[in-house]
């Protein structure tokens, strides 16, 4: 959704630093009625998770909390000079930044999928959805794909089988980041994921309970009762 940073080596003299053509624009021009399916996690916890995932040595919540500020402030740096759609696709900016903080700017990326793409074949779930309630995320992936319900056989099969890409226990050691490291992070992602709930009318993608918006309903073949 969001990978798209060599695109300057193919339009390296557009205006304003802004990619004329992303990947989607391709996909869209071969397979015009493909559907995609998006998981996107609380950027904030996005961003530690990437930062212990893909970090070599010398992991530390506070190196984390010096890594985002950082990064914060070469992407701030940016938005001097270009507009937001232009630093987020930035490669020069996205290389120096010691954390991937764009990649947590979901609306976006999003934004320009919908500029290609039906908002009809574009299925945005949340991870933290699928991480407490896997029975539920799996229908509404089948729903949207009109296959027909799964059996049990496949629902079992779905449900128990192990996660991938999760936290080793050297870094589950670290613990948390740091209170005011969150806050930052909070403060900056909070007005993108209020945009993002908005296209979506999914309050759950701000990422905090206190949004007046709507929640999708349920798969039809989803009775109330499974509907946690």
């Amino acid at each position: 959704m969001w990978d798209n940073n060599a695109w300057v080596y193919f339009y390296d003299n557009t205006t304003e630093g802004e990619p004329p053509f992303l990947i989607q624009d391709f996909v869209h021009a071969l397979q015009p009625h493909a559907r995609f399916i998006v998981m996107l996690r609380d950027p904030v916890e996005r961003l530690y998770s990437d930062y212990l995932y893909f970090g070599i040595s010398n992991k530390s919540a506070e190196d984390f909390h010096e890594k985002v500020s950082e990064s914060l402030q070469l992407f701030e740096g940016c938005l001097t000079e270009y507009t937001m759609r232009s630093c987020v696709y930035n490669t020069t900016v996205n290389n120096a930044m010691p954390v991937r903080l764009q990649v947590g700017l979901y609306i976006v990326y999003l934004m320009d999928w919908l500029s290609v793409v039906s908002r009809e074949q574009l299925l945005v779930l949340r991870l933290e959805d699928h991480a407490t309630n896997r029975k539920y995320t799996m229908h509404r992936v089948f729903d949207f794909l009109d296959l027909e319900p799964p059996t049990k056989e496949i629902e079992a099969e779905i449900t128990e089988s192990p996660a991938s890409n999760t936290r080793r226990p050297a870094d589950k050691n670290l613990g948390p980041m740091l209170p005011i490291t969150k806050e930052i992070l909070g403060d900056f992602y909070r007005p993108f994921n209020i945009k993002l709930a908005k296209v979506l009318r999914n309050d759950s993608f701000i990422w905090d309970n206190n949004s007046k918006l709507q929640k999708p309903p349920p798969p039809p073949f989803l009775s109330s009762t499974e509907n946690h």
